[in-house]
């Protein structure tokens, strides 16, 4: 199962809208967005600020030996 498990998220919103880059599509995206944060945060949820330098999976090192050739 992943960290956040989506099967209990209730849908909001037709985020698949056709009109979604003009700029009354964009409000209206926006508009329903902070529709969502404020329905969120009424039901007692918190938001969280995370550093923008944080990595939830470690960078890896490319094997040398990688499809048989040096890198």
């Amino acid at each position: 199962m992943s960290e956040f498990d989506e099967s209990n998220v209730e849908p909001s919103g037709n985020w698949d809208g056709d009109d979604n880059h003009s700029v009354a599509g964009r409000a209206r995206v926006r508009a329903q967005l902070q529709a969502d944060i404020d329905a969120f945060l009424n039901r007692g949820g918190k938001i969280e600020e995370v550093d923008t330098a944080f990595r939830a999976d470690a960078p890896r090192k490319v094997d040398v030996g990688f499809n048989n050739r040096s890198l």
